[in-house]
């Protein structure tokens, strides 16, 4: 946790709902930083549990 180097690392649950894993849930190490929540769904909507992603990516955002 010290030797982030200054980066904002967001640390979620991958449950079944992913609004409420990025937006309610995470620890974040490091300066928080927003979170798209348009992209994410409705808090309410359930989705089937997620697989593990060992490979994380930046994606459109980062």
């Amino acid at each position: 946790m010290r030797n982030h180097g200054g980066l904002s690392i967001l640390i979620h649950p991958n449950i079944t709902n992913p609004k409420r894993d990025h937006t309610v849930d995470p620890v974040w190490i490091g300066r928080p930083l927003g979170v798209h929540e348009e992209v994410l769904g409705e808090e309410d909507e359930a989705e089937e549990a997620l697989e593990v992603n060992t490979e994380p990516t930046l994606g459109a955002y980062g």
